[in-house]
């Protein structure tokens, strides 16, 4: 995958506050600094899914926390990675909080993300990217809900690759944190990292 720096720039800050409040200043910044290197290794040594993929967000931001992980030696433990995250996404709370699940402006937005993938992943991208996130639609719950599901997803069987994968539930939790933001609610009852055939997206506003 090509290198692209934005959400360790993004997230650094947060993640250096957590270390340092957990640590000290010294080590915060000697594993920040260490995480800009590894984040650019995980990044080269990822499969490639396509540099204009409209999911490729995604697996960037997962990577942002991987990175410290893995230049700790995990010694960071994960519960404070999961902090480091948590601070990230409310780092970022405006940017999630213009989407609101509620109004039918914000459903047809969360919609349109997902749907500028699908159209994006045709037969012949998939070919050539193989191992890029799955979505279908199968099983809707609601015909007016946001809905989708995803049967492959990459950032899971990298970081399995990496002997990193006890993060990934975080990650799957995270999906709870941001919809939230979003004046919404995640009603899911599968994910891939939890052993599930597919991670399942069941949106609602927290009005409804």
């Amino acid at each position: 995958m090509k290198y692209n720096g934005f959400y360790f720039w993004l997230f650094q800050s947060p993640m250096r506050k957590v270390l340092t409040e957990r640590y000290s200043r010294n080590y915060a910044k000697r594993i920040m600094k260490k995480s800009k290197q590894v984040y650019q290794e995980l990044m080269e040594n990822a499969d490639d899914i396509g540099d204009d993929n409209p999911m490729a967000y995604n697996e960037l931001f997962a990577l942002a926390f991987v990175a410290p992980y893995i230049a700790s030696e995990k010694k960071i433990p994960p519960e404070i990675v999961q902090e480091m995250m948590r601070r990230s996404l409310y780092h970022v709370k405006w940017y999630f909080g213009m989407t609101d699940l509620n109004t039918d402006r914000g459903k047809a937005a969360n919609k349109k993300s997902i749907t500028k993938y699908v159209t994006w992943y045709t037969p012949e991208r998939e070919a050539r990217y193989p191992t890029s996130f799955k979505v279908d639609f199968v099983g809707q719950p609601h015909e007016e809900a946001c809905y989708y599901r995803i049967t492959r997803c990459p950032i899971c069987a990298y970081t399995k690759k990496l002997g990193v994968e006890e993060l990934m539930t975080l990650f799957c939790e995270l999906d709870h944190v941001m919809i939230t933001l979003q004046h919404g609610v995640l009603h899911r009852q599968h994910t891939i990292a939890e052993h599930g055939d597919y991670c399942d997206y069941y949106i609602t506003g927290n009005k409804e």
